[in-house]
């Protein structure tokens, strides 16, 4: 894990690609707001912090109260996260001193022990996971589950990149309170009864939907009705600990609640603005299977998980009562989060904190497949694929830290294109984008050239955007930004191009930029009467272009089926805010079946 992080460290990196961006830095954003500036309800400091450390695209972090003078700003993340991170925050801020760094919150030194910390809260959680493990299991399969679970799984880009969000330390929270429920169904205490409430108190002070947790304990051990009427019977015994269980989850709960009150005057109030549940209209395929976010898209090898689910419920009915209804209940409730594929991510990460209480139907699983009744065969049959997933899944990996996989819109086509590759075409990229691509490979098409702009015949003016500081074999180019927005347009009528209806035709241009060209897109459309009748586009930007070098950016699109001679081909390129670029070559080429 230490290894994998210093591959990716990006602790001095002022860019949203440092520990502390986007939400990670929303969930952290309490700590230097209250120890270092003292000022959590205006956050003057943060102008400071963005134009510094850029470590996001947008101030969303926190917002207006309503109804309150102008300024007085409420967080829109629950604190838990920043608690637990509280030590490593100072351990920041004193290597910031004694490093000579900036004692601002932000500096690499806060950055790193904020990596640390949640690196030691993943392995605290993966230690007290393989504790309640070793209860049912053998030692040899519960170190299968571990080594599964961090290399097959997308817990892997939680528990070492993305170290900083909520996650891995929900993983270690709810490995506590397995342990912790364990514990006290052998020995009833009060002082275990408490801890279990402090523990789910905790795991709802960090994201208050993780308040599902509470099924675990409730239903350990009720594997049939008997079961359960003894479960009653022993709660009604000892309502005493029944009491402090509750009082501990109140007081895990409660400084959000006074958090809440004294930034906006109420006990309770809803942070996330228009971002909301749809409990009765859940997207339980698109979590589950879509290429968006798929949960067992991206992370195949999980079927072993709900496989698991059978031996479980066969051998340990009375843990699998409680897992099987966590999870269902869990799942019901992240698929109803209108945003259902929960920003940038590896996968459905918001499944990530389960797997410790899936930990228990992943066990029984590797155990069955395991068996010496199972037989050689199945055992390395499973082995191999095993092997197969975990490949897959660090490729993947790989893919995502290099921005080959998309972190939040991937689509099936694109999925296919850059499967397994480590160098996709231009054309792979275009599939983000685009959805069409040639039927064939490309060998079977011959290319007929349709025309070109490469802007040397206009003359260079900064109002027309037309620049002579680079050019693409040639003189000049255009200079695409926010004040030139679209290029000059290559167009001709299709029937004068001799394009006839389903007719694949190439758009493609040269994009020249310092850091980037974000932003700008690769338009083709056709027109009639000044209408379009088909609008396709690509971004100028993506992991095969270089800084400081000329890229070609290509796409290939169908013309639609109702087209007429007199209809026009445009192909141009879009500024849509985005970063200053140089476009050159603009063109369109007939891919022509041979």
């Amino acid at each position: 894990m230490v290894q994998a992080r210093l591959w990716e460290p990006y602790w001095d990196t002022h860019n949203v690609l440092a520990i502390l961006s986007w939400d990670s830095m929303g969930y952290y954003l309490y700590l230097p707001a209250h120890f270092i500036y003292h000022d959590l309800s205006h956050q003057a400091f943060i102008t400071n912090i963005l134009r510094e450390y850029n470590p996001t695209g947008s101030f969303y972090q926190a917002f207006q109260v309503p109804g309150a003078p102008a300024g007085q700003l409420v967080m829109k993340y629950a604190m838990g996260l920043a608690v637990l991170e509280t030590p490593f925050f100072w351990l920041g801020h004193w290597a910031a001193g004694w490093l000579k760094y900036p004692q601002d919150g932000f500096s690499a030194p806060y950055q790193a022990a904020i990596a640390l910390g949640g690196m030691l809260y993943t392995l605290f959680g993966m230690g007290l996971l393989r504790r309640v493990l070793l209860r049912y299991y053998a030692d040899a399969v519960v170190a299968l589950v571990l080594v599964t679970l961090l290399l097959g799984s997308n817990f892997l880009e939680y528990a070492v990149f993305d170290v900083a969000m909520t996650h891995n330390y929900l993983f270690a929270g709810y490995a506590l309170l397995l342990w912790l429920t364990v514990r006290w169904h052998e020995r009833p205490s009060g002082a275990g009864a408490w801890a279990i409430g402090l523990t789910l108190g905790l795991l709802m002070l960090i994201r208050p939907s993780e308040a599902v947790a509470v099924v675990v304990p409730a239903l350990w051990g009720v594997g049939s009705l008997d079961a359960a009427r003894h479960k009653l019977a022993l709660l009604r015994q000892r309502w005493p600990e029944v009491a402090l269980l509750a009082l501990g989850g109140l007081l895990g709960a409660l400084p959000q609640a006074l958090y809440w009150h004294w930034a906006t005057g109420h006990w309770l109030f809803y942070s996330y603005g228009d971002q909301h549940f749809s409990f009765l209209t859940p997207h339980i395929w698109q979590v589950l299977f879509s290429f968006r976010k798929g949960w067992l898209v991206y992370s195949p090898l999980l079927v072993l998980v709900l496989a698991g689910f059978g031996p479980l419920w066969r051998q340990y009915r009375g843990l699998a009562v409680p897992a099987l209804a966590y999870f269902l209940l869990n799942l019901w409730v992240v698929s109803a989060w209108d945003i259902w594929w929960y920003g940038g991510s590896m996968g459905q990460r918001a499944l990530v904190q389960s797997y410790a209480v899936l930990g228990l139907p992943w066990a029984a699983a590797v155990a069955w497949v395991s068996a010496p009744a199972r037989g050689r065969r199945v055992v390395a049959a499973a082995a191999i694929v095993t092997v197969l997933l975990i490949d897959l899944n660090l490729l993947q990996h790989w893919q995502l830290q290099n921005a080959i996989i998309d972190a939040e819109n991937m689509n099936r086509r694109y999925y296919f294109a850059i499967f397994g590759k480590l160098s996709p075409t231009q054309a792979d990229y275009a599939q983000l984008d685009v959805p069409a691509s040639l039927p064939y490979a490309e060998r079977h098409y011959r290319p007929r050239a349709l025309g070109k702009l490469d802007f040397d015949q206009l003359p260079a003016s900064g109002a027309t955007g037309i620049s002579a500081e680079q050019g693409y074999y040639s003189r000049q180019s255009f200079h695409a930004d926010s004040d030139h927005p679209y290029s000059p347009a290559f167009t001709v009528p299709l029937g004068a191009a001799g394009l006839h209806a389903g007719d694949y035709v190439r758009a493609s241009c040269q994009v020249f930029s310092d850091h980037g060209a974000w932003g700008n897109k690769l338009i083709m459309t056709v027109e009639r009467n000044g209408q379009n009748l088909s609008w396709y586009g690509t971004r100028l930007q993506n992991p095969g272009c270089q800084n400081r070098l000329w890229n070609h950016i290509y796409f290939d699109a169908p013309l639609p089926a109702d087209v007429q001679p007199t209809d026009v081909l445009k192909v141009y390129t879009l500024n849509e805010h985005g970063s200053g670029c140089f476009i050159d070559d603009v063109e369109a080429v007939a891919m022509a079946e041979q």
